[in-house]
């Protein structure tokens, strides 16, 4: 009975045999050797404690580096070698703790640093390990990874703002965007959205700026890089030079939306074109016979145009009127009449949508609208496929009235 509890006693003191060197895995094989850099000598279990912490035997790994621990308290090695355990454990913040105190007794040692790094990335703080990183290369004794890391980190932080740009507001996408070009200057993706965006916020000359590094090369003539040029030149003014540009990208890509923004491009130059008085009439809320009389002469040519036309009968009340001569036009053809007895004829009288449809009706029969011929007048707009405006006293808007001028210009062709 002694024998066998002698036996019994000893097979519980006896400690597990080490494991083989094993090769880490994944991101553990970033976890440095601790003692790596470090002068003082490793004690002799120490070797076998790591290949215990190495080979994921967590409980023996952490009885011996504690035992390590209180034998030798004042070898740092020891310590990261137990934020070792901890990191593969998913406990950052003992993982932390222990590398702080590493690094508070050895300053300059570089593997505290590269511990840093590493608990970093697996708390998602990429920014932090992407810093730590680069603080550290070129740095003697840094590990030939590093460089290897950084890039990763790099790569990662850059497409996280890049992503997080698609989905924010304008304001915001800009900055996220700057801040993706500090770590990929080269990538003309995220300068032409960038420069998108600044459109987008009608600040033009920045947009111009971010794209300068292109304009010199192969890649100006992208369908991106042309379309936000060409948008640039709206914003400043420019439209000749952005009809050139769309006018190009609608030959060479055949995509309906670069035909439809060269036309409202057009109509933008040709509004920019347009004296104020036009401007005017067409934000009216409820038109007058001015405003009707200037947009009738600026948007059918064959008023505007018109030649042999009648003397106009004298109007005592149009001396001091924006659109004086537009009304003349209006009173040569004959589409207003001024009373004979007072002379005057009404610029600022409001046309309802009634006259409207009435004064449309008479242009197209005064002018010789082929679909207006032989028609009573209240038939002529619906055979020349011109639109009502509405009806009776209603008011019409500047808008309104210059969407049923344009078709009657198409009418008059």
């Amino acid at each position: 009975m002694l024998l066998a509890a002698a036996i019994a006693l000893a097979a519980c003191t006896t400690t597990a045999p080490p494991p083989p060197v094993a090769e880490p895995q994944g991101d553990d094989r970033f976890l440095v050797d601790p003692r790596t850099g470090y002068d003082t000598p490793a004690p002799p279990q120490f070797d076998v404690a790591w290949r215990f912490a190495q080979a994921g035997d967590e409980s023996e790994a952490r009885r011996r580096v504690a035992d390590i621990r209180l034998k030798y308290p004042d070898y740092a090695p020891a310590l990261l070698a137990e934020a070792a355990i901890e990191i593969r454990a998913g406990n950052y913040d003992a993982a932390a703790a222990a590398v702080a105190s590493a690094r508070q007794r050895t300053p300059e040692w570089i593997v505290p640093r590269l511990y840093e790094a590493e608990i970093a990335i697996r708390r998602n703080d990429t920014r932090a390990a992407y810093e730590l990183y680069r603080d550290l290369i070129g740095r003697p004794g840094v590990p030939g990874f590093a460089g290897e890391r950084l890039d990763a980190l790099q790569a990662k932080l850059f497409g996280d703002l890049f992503t997080a740009a698609m989905s924010a507001s304008d304001a915001e996408a800009v900055r996220l965007l700057r801040e993706a070009l500090t770590y990929n200057a080269g990538s003309l993706d995220v300068r032409v959205l960038l420069a998108s965006k600044l459109v987008n916020l009608k600040r033009f000359d920045e947009a111009r700026r971010e794209l300068e590094p292109v304009l010199d090369t192969g890649e100006v003539d992208r369908p991106a890089v042309q379309e936000i040029l060409a948008e640039i030149d709206v914003g400043r003014g420019r439209y000749e030079e952005a009809i050139v540009r769309y006018q190009r990208l609608a030959n060479r890509m055949k995509e309906p939306r670069y035909t439809e923004r060269l036309e409202q491009i057009k109509e933008d130059w040709s509004m920019a074109n347009m004296p104020p008085e036009f401007r005017r009439a067409l934000e009216s809320p409820a038109i007058t016979r001015t405003d009707l009389a200037v947009l009738l002469y600026w948007t059918v040519p064959s008023i505007r145009f018109a030649q042999n036309l009648a003397t106009p009968p004298i109007a005592i009340d149009i001396e001091n009127v924006a659109g004086r001569e537009e009304i003349i036009r209006a009173l040569a053809i004959g589409l207003y009449d001024v009373d004979p007895v007072t002379r005057r004829v009404g610029p600022t009288r409001i046309v309802t949508a009634a006259r409207l449809s009435a004064h449309l009706a008479r242009v197209l029969q005064l002018r010789g609208a082929a679909c207006a011929r032989g028609l009573a007048q209240d038939k002529v707009l619906a055979a020349c496929g011109v639109a009502e405006t509405g009806f009776g006293e209603a008011t019409v808007t500047g808008r309104e009235a210059a969407r049923a001028l344009e078709q009657v210009a198409k009418a008059l062709r």
